[in-house]
């Protein structure tokens, strides 16, 4: 087995500055404070200092610049630093060899086929850090470059200069076979993104396994990346010369190195975990939000200034950063300042205005310039939500009709929209619907429980032939008649299938039904009936979309017929019990237990059937952003919704790997447009990856230059996240992504939920990961 072994060169330009060195007599540093930037960064890097660094010349042939004189010299800062990363679960401690203060001498190009050199900052000073042959593919090296980046504007070192132009990369990618050590290096440039740096890596070690399995000899040698051909091209040979890079000045001449500087500011990494203590918003949240400095100290101005912080940050995720870059306009620099998205965020938070709204309101604001509370009232945005201004007018309704009044104590629903259509007339169409429909529950008294029958055995019948068959409502409400009399019970047929017939699009129709019964605001809870099989896709689903609902949804099911055993009676009135007795969330009944409906495992069709994996204590809210963002959705379509989990279960195919498992069967249907595979891997996600008929190889090689994804879960009771078996880890090296704790039919469960939310599937695969991350412990 042939092992990976890339570094990484890079380089930071610190500022403007016309020149960094002098070599007019004795050498020496000319570009004022430029000494104590670089060992600011070196010091955040964890690495250790000489009293006095000697200076280098850069051997070889210089660049010719047009514009200046460069003088070839460099010097070596700091050495022996480190910088932390994590991929997939494992993480890493990335060496830093050295950190060298040098000058720019330019920066190859390629466009339109041609290469080129670019002048335009040769001379400005720069640092140069390079890595050990820490990386194993390219997605850690683009992580790298990433958290170098956000130290990098954290410290504010390179001025005024874009980050993107700030940072240029040389990598260095090698194989051997474990354990010996390369005997080559091949160098890829031409790498103007850090999407450019992981795409090159990954695919030049396929290009270097290829020539070695087939025999053959990879030769030291410079290769461009071509983006349009998705491959790295031949430059120009490299000999063993050409990795001695620098030579010493003489006579010998020396620079003073200063003492690293107290850093000036809070750093991402801690800054990360900060936010998830002192706030409480999630690891997803805060990665994003401190991605960049200004967008935290923009959230944390906000908060100061009196938004409620989790709502803060799902707004910015969801809303906010993306109008401001499809506007070309900075987190600092546009007319949503931290004190109007503040505002914004208390009128979302006091139900002013709904989800909705948020994004228009946003939107407005950054057209007109208007603070939000004019916004608002401008365009007719606000809600009235406030029981002070509502209350008396419900009261006087009530008074003022009350044969309608007397219907709804009955458990009549009918004349609730009535009513509530009374005060939105009121109001001039301003008042909270749902906040109308819950003051009139609260003050008539009402408690309903809406029992959506989706199917499968507990609701089923024996015909007269002996087959049985799923039926509607009907012997649910004979049921609860029996069961539950005190509990105002609802029955609303949403399907009429056993468990087993379910299909992606079958569950639209039951999304939409739980939310339009919790946009109502009528509902103390809502229970599903539902068939055992697939149980588990199901509960996991609502759980993803519903768990932060302002009303319980109870998921529950019978491995008997109701005329058989007395089985279904018993979960369904436990049940009612759970939707009348909580107050939020998504819960699983059966057996007698309350279970949560993630990690749901269904092991044997009896009353002790479902069990929870993977869960030390039972989870039944706070699923994350997904179900956030999915309550600000009006009024889901589910024809709309009905069509986008079909696309994703077309392109979507569960594997679950066995001695004889045959990668070839599932590679022809990658070329038919599947692009997500779910692997049920070994124990903690080990799997064949020999050279051979039954290997997993040859479907992640091929996916992998399809930009397949691979979600990994395990068939056994335990965490997926790839152990340090060489089996495992070659795995993880193919980019699959262990899905942590989650089991199948939970991932399933939340690639369904994003394939309703996500706009692409570069934003489905984001989300999908920050979930493995989320759920990794």
């Amino acid at each position: 087995m042939y092992q990976s072994h890339v570094y990484l060169e890079a380089r930071i330009l610190l500022s403007a500055a016309d020149t960094v060195f002098s070599d007019e007599g004795k050498p020496c540093v000319t570009a004022p404070g430029i000494l104590e930037t670089v060992c600011l960064l070196a010091g955040t890097l964890s690495c250790s200092f000489p009293e006095k660094a000697r200076f280098e010349r850069l051997t070889g042939a210089l660049p010719e610049s047009e514009s200046r004189r460069l003088t070839g010299l460099s010097l070596k800062v700091a050495e022996n630093g480190r910088l932390e990363i994590e991929f997939h679960h494992r993480k890493k401690s990335v060496h830093i060899e050295e950190v060298r203060l040098e000058e720019d001498a330019g920066r190859l190009t390629r466009s339109e086929g041609k290469t080129r050199m670019d002048y335009t900052y040769a001379g400005y000073p720069s640092v140069r850090i390079k890595t050990g042959a820490d990386f194993e593919l390219g997605e850690e090296a683009e992580l790298f470059l990433n958290e170098l980046r956000r130290l990098i504007q954290y410290l504010g070192i390179s001025g005024d200069i874009q980050i993107e132009t700030a940072i240029r990369c040389n990598a260095y990618a090698a194989l051997a076979r474990y354990p010996e050590i390369p005997t080559y290096y091949v160098k890829l440039r031409n790498l103007n993104s850090f999407n450019f740096v992981r795409k090159a890596i990954n695919s030049e070690l396929d290009r270097q396994e290829s020539v070695l399995t087939g025999g053959g000899t990879v030769a030291s040698e410079s290769r461009l990346w071509n983006e349009r051909q998705n491959i790295t091209e031949s430059y120009k040979q490299r000999s063993r010369q050409d990795v001695r890079r620098f030579e010493p000045v003489t006579p010998a001449a020396y620079e003073t190195i200063p003492a690293a500087g107290s850093v000036p500011c809070e750093l991402p990494e801690p800054r990360r975990r900060r936010l998830c203590a002192e706030y409480s918003v999630s690891r997803i949240d805060a990665d994003f939000i401190c991605d960049e400095k200004e967008r935290a100290d923009f959230f944390e101005e906000a908060v100061r200034l009196g938004a409620d912080p989790v709502a803060a940050a799902h707004i910015m995720n969801a809303d906010l950063v993306r109008l401001l870059k499809r506007q070309n306009l900075s987190i600092s620099q546009n007319p949503v300042s931290a004190a109007r998205f503040a505002s914004i965020v208390q009128l979302f938070v006091a139900h002013r205005i709904h989800g909705g709204l948020v994004k228009q309101l946003i939107q407005n604001i950054i057209d007109t310039d208007k603070d939000p509370e004019e916004a608002v009232e401008r365009k007719g945005f606000a809600q009235i939500s406030s029981e002070e201004e509502l209350l008396p007018l419900i009261r006087k309704v009530i008074t003022a009709n009350p044969a309608e009044a007397e219907k709804l104590r009955a458990g009549d629903m009918a004349p609730l929209e009535f009513l509530t259509g009374l005060i939105m007339k009121r109001t001039a169409g301003r008042a909270s619907p749902q906040t109308v429909k819950y003051l009139f529950k609260r003050e008539l008294h009402i408690s309903i429980v809406y029992v959506l029958s989706a199917g499968g055995a507990i609701s089923a019948r024996r015909r007269p032939d002996g087959s049985i068959s799923a039926e509607d409502g009907q012997v649910l409400r004979e049921l609860f008649a029996q069961s539950v009399p005190d509990v105002r019970v609802q029955v609303v047929p949403v399907g009429r299938l056993f468990s087993e017939e379910m299909e992606p699009a079958d569950f639209a129709p039951l999304i939409a039904e739980i939310a339009e019964r919790i946009a109502a605001g009528i509902a103390t809870g809502i229970v599903v009936a539902h068939g055992k099989d697939t149980l588990p896709y199901t509960a996991a689903l609502l759980f993803w979309l519903f768990s932060d609902a302002a009303v319980p949804v109870v998921l529950t099911a019978s491995a008997a017929l109701p005329e058989d055993s007395d089985e279904a009676r018993r979960n369904l009135t436990l049940a009612a019990e759970t939707a009348v007795r909580e107050k939020s969330g998504v819960y699983v009944v059966f057996g007698g237990k309350v279970l949560s409906p993630l990690n749901l495992k269904f092991v044997r069709p009896a009353p002790d059937g479902f069990v929870n994996w993977n869960l030390k204590e039972p989870v039944f809210t706070g699923s994350g952003p997904l179900a956030v963002q999915f309550s600000g959705i009006q009024e889901p379509d589910p024809h709309v919704m009905r069509n986008l989990l079909r696309e994703a279960a077309g392109s979507m195919m569960l594997c679950r790997i066995y001695p004889g498992f045959k990668a070839e069967r599932y590679v022809s249907m990658i070329e038919e447009g599947t692009r997500t595979f779910f692997l049920e891997l070994y124990e903690s996600g080990t799997g064949n990856m020999r050279d051979g008929d039954y290997s997993l190889k040859p479907l992640l090689l091929r996916g992998k230059k399809h930009n397949c994804r691979f979600y990994c879960t395990s068939q056994q009771e335990c965490r997926t996240e790839f152990s340090d078996y060489t089996t495992s880890r070659r795995v993880w090296r193919e980019g699959a992504v262990p899905m942590g704790l989650l089991t199948t039919e939970s991932a399933v469960a939340l690639y369904y939920a994003a394939a309703l939310l996500c706009d692409s599937a570069d934003e489905l695969d984001a989300l999908m990961e920050s979930y493995a991350e989320q759920y990794a412990v």
